[in-house]
């Protein structure tokens, strides 16, 4: 398991914290402090911290796990959110556990050959894949603007950016959804009747997490219901709002756009492919 992937199931902790911060707020400190260890390299001493850190976080939330001898006649639902950071938390543990020994101390871990569930995801694309043509164009119009190799883009219905044969795609969607930096959510008929679309929505707002609606296909501001409604949504038929997506995109991510006439044919195929709706 690489340092990258514990950083994304970390990331999961935390969407989980955020999701339910009256009662999680002890937490923050914590998780806080595991991310940081995790912008720096693999050491010893990092690991031995982590596992601390991630043991605390698990205790905590053990109070609301269901009994092992349930009491005859009580029925007990385990809080979400309480389920969500405990089997995070032990997952990371899990991944610290599995780590093989590091070549020397302030390096990555050596390569690991078991089956990765997850990468590192910057920005997530969720989508119907009845716009697939929709979503294609966008991606495109996205590397145009960037320097971002394909494996930091995930857009599940277009070639080069889908999930790896053999992933546990919900395991892995469902990771990428609460630890990717960018999520960008192309908003259509299609999309929105789509309830794969609607659970990274739900989840990702509920998690308090960076979250970009554009709608395509002639989607309006009418056609959003609460909580989206309450977003500012960009419209992917605006030159204007494109170019000042890419630039909030760019700082978001703290990479350069580049110039417009690199990707100003790109944007405006996007915007062809978002007028004309699903191909």
């Amino acid at each position: 398991m690489s340092w990258s992937r514990l950083k994304t199931v970390v990331r999961g902790v935390q969407a989980a914290i955020e999701s339910e911060p009256k009662t999680l707020a002890p937490l923050r400190p914590q998780v806080a402090d595991a991310l940081d260890i995790l912008s720096k390299p693999a050491s010893d001493e990092a690991i031995d911290d982590l596992k601390f850190l991630l043991k605390r976080i698990q205790d905590f939330v053990v109070r609301w796990r269901p009994s092992p001898v349930p009491t005859p006649g009580v029925f007990y639902v385990q809080p979400t959110w309480a389920r969500s950071t405990d089997e995070q938390a032990g997952e990371a543990l899990a991944i610290l556990q599995a780590l093989p020994p590091l070549v020397k101390t302030g390096v990555e871990p050596a390569p690991h050959t078991t089956k990765t569930t997850s990468s590192s995801m910057r920005i997530f694309v969720s989508h119907s894949s009845a716009d697939k043509a929709v979503a294609a164009a966008f991606v495109e119009m996205l590397r145009s603007a960037f320097t971002l190799p394909p494996k930091e883009i995930r857009c599940t219905s277009v070639e080069g950016y889908k999930l790896s044969a053999g992933a546990d795609s919900n395991e892995q969607l469902r990771s990428e959804v609460f630890g990717c930096e960018v999520f960008v959510a192309l908003l259509s008929p299609a999309s929105m009747n789509s309830i794969y679309v609607m659970f990274e929505l739900g989840a990702r707002w509920g998690a308090k997490l960076h979250l970009a609606p554009v709608m395509v296909c002639g989607t309006k501001p009418s056609d959003l219901k609460a909580p989206l409604s309450g977003i500012h949504a960009v419209s992917g038929a605006s030159e204007e709002d494109l170019h000042q997506f890419l630039s909030d995109i760019g700082e978001k991510l703290a990479i350069k756009v580049e110039g417009v006439a690199i990707y100003n044919k790109a944007l405006r195929d996007f915007m062809k492919k978002a007028r004309q709706g699903a191909a």
